[in-house]
C-alpha cells in the first residue's frame, strides 16, 4: 500500500523554471533612470534667471565740475609778511580791513599769546570751525592725503587771522610799539566774498576748457596764509561780487542725452547736499564727449573757496527697468517691405505670403505667421524662423488699404537689421524680447519699460544671454 502512494508522486525539474523578482526590476528601471538624468544634467546649459525690477542707476549721474566765477585777483601793494584778517568765504564790505604787509616781521611776533593765556572764540566762529571740520571728515578721501595736508594749514590759518582781528583791538599796543610805520594795512575797495588761493581760472571763460583742465591730479593752486612772504605785485587775495556763477561738466558721448532734452537740470550738490536747478547750455564738443555747463543764480558762496565741485543729477529719466548687462543680447532679423506683411491664416496674427514650389516643380503661395519685433515707417524687424534668404513674398494688401500704382508686387528676402534685447523666460522658454537702453554702467543698464515687444517689471530673463539662444526650454 505504502509502494503505491510513492509511485504517484512526481518531482518537477526546477532547473527549467524561472522566477522574475518584480520588485528588482522596478528599482533597476529606477536606478537607469536617474543615472540618465544625472548624466543628460551635467550636459544641460545651466540658464539662471533674473527678475526685472524698476531701479536707478544714481552712480553714473555723479559729474565733477569746474566752477567758474568772476573772480577779481587783488596784488600787493608792498613787500613784506602777510597778515589776514578776514577768513575765507567771507564777505567784505567797503572799506573792511582784509589785510596787512610787514616790512619787519615783528607784527606776526604781536600775535604770539602767553600760553597762559587764554583764547576764546564767538559762537560763531566755533560753529564754523565746526562746520569745516564735519564736511572735511565727510568727504575725505584717503588716497588724496595732500588734501588732508591743505585742510590743516587751512585751519591753522583761520585760527590766525581770528588772532589777528581780535589783535586789532589793541591797535593802542602797535602804535606803541613804533613798528606802525613799517606796517601797511589794506582795506577792501569793493564789495565781495573774500577766498586766498590762486589757480588760473580766475577769469576763465568756458569755451577756452579742453580735457587736460579737468584732470584733477595735474592741477595746482597757490594759497596765502599767514605769515607768507608777498612781494610788490603778487597775488594776495581775490573777491567774488555777485552769485553768478558756472559748473563746467566733461560729458562722454553716451551720456549727452540727458543734457539735449530740458533746459534745465536738478542738481545736487554733494558737498553739503543741497538741491538747486542749473541751466544746460552745451558749449563745445570733445574727442568723445562734449563740454556743458550749467548756470545758477545762488549758491555761489558755499563754493567761493572750491575750483572742483561734485553733483548728482537728479533725473527722473534715469528710472526705469533695471537689467543686467550681462542679459542683454543682439539678435538679427529680416527686414520686411511693410506692404507684404499682412493679416490671415486661420488667426488675426500677421505673416507673409510666400511662395513654394514642389518637388515636380509646381509654384504655388503659403501662408506664414512671423513676429514682429519692430517697425519702422517703411519696413518691419522679423524673426527668421520660417524664412531664408531669396524667398519670394508676394504682395497682398489688407482689407481697406489703397495700392499705390507702383507697388511692386514680390519681394526678395535678403536684407536683414539687428536689435538689442534680452530673453523673456517667463513660459518655461526663451523668447527674445526687444529692448531700448536708456543708459549703462559697467554693471546694469536702465532701459525703457514697456517696449514694442513688452518687457515689463517683474518678468524673469536669462541672467546670462551667452548661454541661451532663440526659443530654447529652459525648465
Amino acid at each position: 500500500m505504502a509502494q503505491n502512494n510513492r509511485s504517484n508522486i512526481r518531482k518537477f525539474n526546477s532547473a527549467g523554471r524561472h522566477r522574475i523578482n518584480l520588485g528588482l526590476v522596478i528599482f533597476a528601471f529606477i536606478l537607469l533612470y536617474v543615472v540618465v538624468c544625472l548624466f543628460l544634467s551635467t550636459k544641460e546649459k545651466k540658464i539662471v534667471g533674473y527678475q526685472v525690477k524698476n531701479g536707478t542707476l544714481s552712480e553714473n549721474r555723479i559729474y565733477t565740475g569746474i566752477a567758474l566765477r568772476d573772480e577779481y585777483p587783488v596784488y600787493s601793494e608792498a613787500t613784506g609778511y602777510v597778515a589776514l584778517f578776514l577768513r575765507e568765504g567771507e564777505r567784505a564790505a567797503y572799506n573792511n580791513l582784509v589785510y596787512a604787509v610787514d616790512e619787519t616781521g615783528k607784527f606776526s611776533n604781536l600775535t604770539q599769546k602767553d600760553p597762559n593765556e587764554s583764547t576764546s572764540l564767538t559762537d560763531l566762529e566755533l560753529d564754523s570751525l565746526k562746520q569745516s571740520l564735519m564736511l572735511f571728515s565727510k568727504e575725505f578721501d584717503e588716497k588724496r592725503y595732500e588734501d588732508a595736508i591743505a585742510f590743516e594749514n587751512r585751519i591753522n590759518d583761520e585760527m590766525a587771522r581770528y588772532e589777528n582781528r581780535e589783535l586789532m583791538l589793541g591797535i593802542d599796543e602797535i602804535n606803541s610799539s613804533h613798528i606802525n610805520d613799517l606796517i601797511s594795512f589794506y582795506r577792501s575797495s569793493n564789495t565781495g566774498i573774500v577766498t586766498y588761493f590762486y589757480d588760473g581760472y580766475e577769469m576763465a571763460l568756458p569755451e577756452n576748457l579742453t580735457e587736460a583742465d579737468f584732470d584733477r591730479e595735474a592741477y595746482e593752486a597757490k594759497y596765502i596764509v599767514n605769515d607768507d612772504l608777498v612781494e610788490k605785485g603778487s597775488f594776495v587775495y581775490k573777491y567774488t561780487n555777485n552769485e553768478n556763477w558756472k559748473l563746467c561738466l566733461y560729458v562722454k558721448s553716451d551720456e549727452l542725452k540727458r543734457f539735449t532734452e530740458d533746459e534745465y537740470v536738478k542738481v545736487k550738490f554733494l558737498k553739503n547736499q543741497t538741491v538747486s536747478w542749473g541751466r544746460i547750455h552745451i558749449v563745445s564738443n570733445f574727442s568723445d564727449g562734449a563740454l556743458i555747463t550749467l548756470s545758477f543764480t545762488n549758491s555761489m558762496v558755499s563754493f567761493a573757496s572750491d575750483r572742483f565741485v561734485e553733483v548728482e543729477l537728479l533725473l527722473e529719466e534715469d528710472t526705469g527697468l533695471k537689467v543686467p548687462n550681462s542679459s542683454i543680447a543682439t539678435n538679427s532679423f529680416f527686414l520686411i517691405d511693410k506692404a507684404f506683411v499682412t493679416k490671415g491664416g486661420n488667426s488675426a496674427n500677421y505673416g507673409v505670403n510666400r511662395q513654394v514650389i514642389s518637388d515636380s516643380g509646381d509654384v504655388s503661395t503659403k501662408f506664414f505667421e512671423v513676429t514682429i519685433y519692430k517697425e519702422t515707417d517703411t519696413e518691419y524687424y522679423v524673426s527668421m524662423s520660417g524664412l531664408s534668404i531669396g524667398d519670394v513674398l508676394y504682395y497682398t494688401p489688407m482689407e481697406g488699404v489703397q495700392t499705390a500704382p507702383d507697388q511692386p508686387l514680390t519681394f526678395t528676402v535678403g536684407k536683414q537689421g539687428t536689435l538689442v534685447g534680452v530673453y523673456n523666460i517667463n513660459k518655461g522658454y526663451a523668447d527674445f524680447k526687444q529692448i531700448e537702453v536708456l543708459y549703462s554702467n559697467d554693471e546694469y543698464s536702465i532701459v525703457k519699460s514697456n517696449s514694442y515687444t513688452g518687457l515689463r517689471a517683474y518678468d524673469y530673463i536669462a541672467l546670462d544671454s551667452s548661454q541661451v539662444t532663440d526659443k530654447d526650454f529652459v525648465y
